[in-house]
């Protein structure tokens, strides 16, 4: 099975899907988006069963939105079946950046000291009573960008409370440079990007997500689970975003996908409440 990274690639993450029509359907509305086009479309597909029809039409539809299908990666022997008899190539997503050794490396003073600057870490320990905005678009949330509210944690529930202060004994992967289109990186830690990641790449931590600038692409915090991992970021502009088991998408393509760069961004953060994806600025004034 070879390793999933290509140029010009675009990583479509259809895992959360649970039937065809529901992958017809996704597919279809991300590979509308203008970033998406004339690109090797790496498609993963989870544990979906499909046969050699379905297979077919989803591969039609990648055509005929002037892509082209690379590879699927799946977990179903009869997909698996199915792309091996219409020769489409399987493969599985690795990263193309190396993780470096977590052992007795500490955090780089300037970085750990500019990113608390500007995300205001230990800051405020205090949670007020906001009524959430409950949605699982990711634009509409944005709409409400304005909102203070934070997840309330009750001390006495032991179990939650640890989970949500795990990030903080993880450790943390740097990595100092924009992450493409195609990418996928993943770590057991923490991820913090100084730089972008871009439409079509995608970012995976057990831990929390920090990215010192747009994040374009696929990102999922709380890999393991952990429903109390944040994503943060210059600017949130995501394809797709996962905080857990909490799943939200840009729910429509008639928004710009790039955004222009400024020396004027609001840090933004993202978490779950109440079973939704709840998206803030932070260090907003107003």
């Amino acid at each position: 099975m070879d390793k999933g990274y290509v140029e010009n690639g675009f990583i479509v993450d259809l895992t959360n899907t649970k039937k065809t029509s529901e992958i017809i359907y996704e597919l279809s509305r991300i590979l509308d988006m203008p970033e998406s086009k004339e690109k090797h479309i790496c498609l993963k597909l989870g544990s979906v069963d499909l046969s050699q029809a379905e297979l077919t039409s989803i591969k039609a539809l990648v055509e005929l939105m002037d892509s082209q299908l690379a590879f699927i990666s799946t977990s179903s022997t009869e997909t698996l079946d199915s792309a091996t008899a219409l020769e489409i190539k399987i493969s599985e997503f690795t990263n193309e950046v190396e993780a470096p050794s977590f052992e007795d490396k500490e955090t780089p003073t300037e970085v750990s000291e500019a990113l608390d600057n500007i995300f205001g870490e230990g800051s405020s320990n205090s949670y007020n009573n906001e009524e959430p905005i409950e949605t699982q678009s990711v634009n509409e949330i944005l709409q409400h960008d304005e909102t203070t509210i934070e997840p309330v944690i009750e001390e006495s529930d032991k179990e939650n409370f640890a989970k949500a202060n795990e990030a903080q004994n993880l450790p943390t992967l740097y990595l100092k440079k924009t992450i493409r289109s195609g990418q996928s990186i993943s770590s057991d830690g923490n991820i913090i990007v100084i730089g972008d990641v871009n439409p079509g790449a995608e970012i995976i931590a057990k831990g929390d997500i920090t990215v010192w600038g747009i994040l374009g692409g696929i990102a999922h915090a709380g890999s393991d689970g952990n429903s109390f991992a944040k994503i943060r970021a210059l600017k949130l502009n995501p394809v797709q975003i996962r905080i857990g088991d909490i799943f939200a998408r840009r729910p429509d393509t008639i928004n710009i996908p790039y955004v222009q760069k400024s020396c004027e961004y609001i840090p933004e953060e993202a978490f779950a409440y109440n079973g939704n994806i709840v998206i803030k600025k932070l260090h907003d004034e107003n």
